[in-house]
């Protein structure tokens, strides 16, 4: 990628048995498979932040043991690093997806999802880099150009964030190329990149794709925190057009 500096900018707030664990149904601690227990999320975040993982963990997915939830069930709980792009241009404009699934269903959220498990140069299992999760991701969602991705100014937004009780979920199935089952609860880190173009994102063609309903592309001086399905990603949009001095 070309044009690759770092900028540090901090935002504010995010041993398996064979038996199947089943779905979890709402309930007081679960509400649309997000984890809203203010006691359990606090313990799962203090595991995440205490494995010290980094800005660039060298899994896509860290085991925190597991918890005991309210009705007496123990599962485990991982750790899913993930990336989000905030695409910008000269022209007060950013490219967002409207959610398919929660956190957020329906609402405003950067293009951005998880980093796989890829191979690495011996062969061994290891997480893919951040920049090119977050890149990758805004290609699948959006259907921007890979070329014009390629050469947009690309930094670093601050540290990686691990303080996200928000966003802490109950998977829907078993995640393909991860230990995560039904059922299990997993954690999400997830580290911002400012991707900036000089071209006018308005006209841009784009295309909505995988886990976005819609793509569009708003004003920045515009959005406010209650169009946002993730709580931090308003906080992303103002450190990346900050360092993008735009």
């Amino acid at each position: 990628m070309s044009n690759t500096r770092t900028f540090v900018v901090t935002y504010p707030t995010e041993a398996r048995t064979t038996t199947k664990t089943k779905a979890m149904t709402s309930s007081t601690f679960i509400k649309h498979n997000m984890l809203v227990d203010p006691s359990i999320q606090e313990e799962i975040i203090r595991r995440a932040i205490d494995g010290k993982f980094g800005d660039d963990p060298s899994q896509a997915v860290h085991s925190l043991g597991s918890v005991k939830l309210p009705d007496g069930r123990e599962v485990p709980v991982y750790l899913r690093h993930a990336a989000d792009a905030v695409v910008l241009d000269d022209f007060g404009h950013v490219v967002l997806i409207t959610r398919k699934h929660n956190p957020g269903a329906g609402l405003k959220a950067l293009p951005g999802g998880f980093m796989d498990p890829v191979r690495g140069i011996d062969g061994a299992t290891v997480g893919e880099k951040a920049a090119t999760a977050a890149l990758r991701e805004a290609t699948e969602e959006t259907g921007i150009s890979k070329r014009l991705l390629e050469g947009a100014q690309i930094i670093p937004l601050g540290r990686r964030s691990y303080d996200r009780p928000f966003d802490i979920r109950v998977a829907w199935g078993d995640m393909p190329g991860t230990d995560i089952k039904k059922g299990d609860l997993f954690a999400v880190s997830t580290q911002g990149f400012s991707v900036k173009t000089t071209q006018d994102l308005s006209q841009v063609s784009l295309k909505a794709g995988d886990d976005a309903k819609h793509v569009l592309v708003a004003t920045t001086s515009t959005l406010t925190p209650d169009e946002f399905g993730i709580a931090d990603h308003l906080a992303m949009i103002r450190a990346a057009k900050a360092v993008a001095h735009v």
